[in-house]
């Protein structure tokens, strides 16, 4: 398709997908780009719970000085890394006898110091191996190897990277991205580049946002033509895209019509409003997520204020915490991941999550806020081995629509901004 900068672009999904393409599109001079969001802020998964000053994370927490796209949208907004300071003091032990360590309790403790010269090999071995995953690495998934279709636990065990997993297991499985034994390891190397693999070495290149990550995304929306609350509820493809739907705030109907449309959002959602073909519908139809709840809570006492249960780490710590930290020292409110499996209630996990404060020797508290998140599409083994991702890449482009978001190469904010940036690059400019 021919390039005409008036054309009139419409995104679905004011998340880091659509907002990150929709700034490049306005970069590279497109007058008409609209940006349709269901939400009344933006952001998407990730949100900031902001209360009395301060800033609590519910979606995206770390990044790493790798992250050069989220960098680059940081420093025209006006943002900086944020490294803040360990508590101080020396971190109480002796709660791992109960299965809770604190998280500076991870080397020398969880990692032992034995492990470490067959961790420091297996690093090594990796950095070696990854000129042959260089496509893995890239935007998206076209091109992998067609070893990364098998589990990532087949991968471990074919190459003998058993310390490495165990070391990058806190961020994986904690983060929500579930077990090795279930994902295609393509994913789980997209994750952990080299570059990450090098942070998890090298804690001065995490960081984290003063701001809180949202903000970022606030930033940047402002000066974009971004329609919150915005319920789509038709999308009909012809000579034009046409786009229906309802203000949520006020109940008004809404049309526009546009020269082509890109989807950001959940794709196994759009049969429900979008005029889908047979192909679209069965593939969208095997994308699989994770169920991950993030809690705010308050407790007072709490000896072990930033740990990790590595006990909870395989599928009998489902519904239990894994991993919690207190953002802001010295508020009493802390944050706690859980993975869930879709059954369980919220009233139920935070049962747990009290007991949990008590065996570590606090009284819990309210909670402050939770949220409940569809996390990480990706498809299983079977469907990745048969083409699941050369037939996503087919459909770019057909019926004037386009496809980005985390789907589309893996769920981070470095991730899901590459595989937009390459989309314009690919489609657009």
């Amino acid at each position: 398709m021919g390039m005409d900068r008036g054309e009139r672009i419409g995104i679905l999904g004011a998340g880091a997908a659509g907002l990150s393409l929709a700034r490049r599109l306005a970069d590279s001079g497109f007058r008409s780009v609209t940006v349709l969001e269901r939400e009344a802020e933006p952001g998407g998964k990730c949100r900031t719970f902001r209360a009395e000053g301060l800033n609590w994370e519910l979606g995206a927490v770390l990044a790493t000085t790798d992250y050069r796209d989220t960098l680059d949208l940081m420093r025209r907004v006006g943002m900086e890394p944020w490294r803040p300071g360990l508590p101080a003091g020396r971190p109480e032990t002796g709660w791992e006898a109960r299965g809770f360590w604190h998280c500076r309790r991870l080397f020398p403790g969880w990692i032992r110091v034995g492990e470490l010269p067959a961790g420091i090999l297996q690093i090594l071995r990796y950095h070696i191996l990854a000129p042959r995953y260089r496509a893995a690495f890239g935007p998206g998934h076209s091109g992998t190897p067609d070893e990364l279709a098998d589990s990532f636990q087949s991968w471990v065990d074919r190459h003998g990277m058993g310390v490495l997993a165990k070391a990058i297991s806190i961020p994986y499985t904690t983060f929500g991205y579930g077990y090795y034994d279930e994902s295609p390891a393509a994913y789980v190397l997209k994750f952990f580049e080299p570059g990450l693999v090098r942070a998890l070495a090298l804690q001065f290149k995490f960081f984290k946002w003063r701001e809180g990550v949202q903000t970022l995304w606030e930033r940047l929306a402002a000066d974009l033509d971004v329609r919150y609350s915005r319920e789509t509820e038709r999308i009909r493809r012809g000579g034009t895209v046409e786009v229906a739907g309802r203000d949520r705030k006020s109940g008004e109907p809404f049309r526009l019509e546009f020269d082509r449309l890109v989807l950001t959002g959940p794709l196994d959602e759009a049969p429900g409003f979008l005029d889908a073909s047979e192909e679209e519908r069965d593939l969208y139809s095997r994308i699989l997520y994770k169920d991950y709840r993030v809690y705010l809570k308050r407790a007072r006492g709490f000896r072990v204020p930033a740990g990790f249960a590595p006990a909870r780490f395989d599928r009998s710590g489902i519904g239990r915490t894994m991993i919690w930290d207190e953002r802001v020292p010295g508020s009493g409110v802390h944050t706690f991941y859980v993975l869930g499996d879709g059954t369980r209630s919220d009233e139920e996990v935070e049962a747990g999550l009290d007991e949990d404060i008590r065996a570590l020797g606090g009284e819990p508290g309210p909670t402050v806020a939770r949220v409940r998140w569809k996390y990480y599409p990706h498809v299983s083994c079977e469907d990745y081995r048969s083409g699941w991702y050369s037939r996503f890449e087919a459909l770019q482009g057909r019926n004037r629509t386009y496809a980005c978001g985390e789907i589309a190469s893996f769920s981070t904010v470095e991730r899901v901004i590459r595989y937009s940036r390459d989309l314009s690059r690919r489609f657009f400019e």
